[in-house]
Formats: structure tokens, C-alpha cells, sequence
């Protein structure tokens, strides 16, 4: 059990490494304006007013961390484009214990060379089952997203989850 929290932990990490090193926020500049200690709290409300699309250190900008889409469906296959999103599959049939299945999030701007996370952010399953994410690869025009029942109990008939993704290219 320690070690799937641990799991999360990390996977929540990279996930926010990996939104901040996709974020084109230039650097602050080394004015005396900003580059003195005594100025720290006008340093980062201005980093803030930034962010916040405003005109802060720099002219104002979208601070992009790509387009988001959302969608559910009772398939396998989920369409959602978008370089990060949700994807919730319902009324999916059992995965035996220590079974497989693969979802597959249809998504244009997904690529071969696209470096891809996903995690499950919910699910609905049978007592003293669950469902987790075994991998992900990114395809030319897809996401396929290999589920798994690391468990001793089939999930049932009436399993749902909700897969989060972020994609970089």
C-alpha cells in the first residue's frame, strides 16, 4: 500500500515538472527593480500578476499549458483532442483478476515522439478490486492506455473510470 501511494506521490510530481517545463514563463529580469532582496514581495506579485495573464515583469501573456479536452464513452475508445484532458469510460465489461484491457484515447495531436502521463483520477469497481494504469504509448493519432486489475477480485460488470492525460510534443 506504501508503495502505490509513493507511486502517486511521484507520478504527481513529474506530472507538475513536466506542466512547468511546458510553460513559457520568461525569466525575471535582473533590474535593480526586481533584483534587490529588500523587493521580494514586489518580485513575486509581479511573477503573480503575470500568471495571471496581466502585465506583471514582462508584457502581459497567456501563460499556455496546452489546450484541454473531455469526453466519455461506454466503448474502449474515447475521442478527447486535446494536449491534456479527461477521458471516463463507463459501463465497461469485468476485468478478470490480474486481467488487462486496453483504452484508447483517439486524439489528433497525439504522435509518435509525443511523451505522454496518464493516471486514474476515479473509478467505480466491485468490492476490494481496483483498476490502475500498467502503461502508456502515444501513437500517431492516438493514446493507447493499458488498464489493469492488479487485484484478486474481477472489477464487475458495471465498471467506470476516468483517465487524466497530458501529452508534450
Amino acid at each position: 500500500m506504501f508503495l502505490k501511494r509513493l507511486a502517486y506521490a511521484l507520478t504527481g510530481l513529474v506530472a507538475t515538472a513536466l506542466f512547468a517545463a511546458a510553460a513559457t514563463i520568461p525569466n525575471l529580469p535582473s533590474t535593480s527593480q526586481y533584483s534587490e532582496p529588500s523587493q521580494i514581495v514586489g518580485t513575486i506579485n509581479a511573477l503573480i500578476q503575470q500568471l495571471n495573464g496581466q502585465t506583471g515583469y514582462a508584457p502581459a501573456q497567456i501563460v499556455p499549458v496546452g489546450s484541454f479536452c473531455s469526453a466519455t464513452t461506454a466503448t474502449t475508445t474515447d475521442v478527447c483532442s486535446g494536449q491534456r484532458g479527461t477521458a471516463g469510460y463507463t459501463a465497461q465489461a469485468t476485468i478478470a483478476a490480474g486481467g488487462v484491457v486496453t483504452e484508447t484515447i483517439t486524439n489528433t495531436l497525439v504522435t509518435t515522439s509525443s511523451v505522454c502521463m496518464a493516471a486514474m483520477v476515479a473509478q467505480t469497481v466491485a468490492a476490494s478490486s481496483e483498476v490502475t494504469i500498467a502503461s502508456v504509448t502515444p501513437t500517431a493519432g492516438s493514446l493507447a492506455v493499458i488498464v489493469q486489475n492488479p487485484t484478486a477480485t474481477a472489477t464487475g460488470a458495471t465498471g467506470s473510470w476516468t483517465i487524466a492525460f497530458n501529452c508534450i510534443n
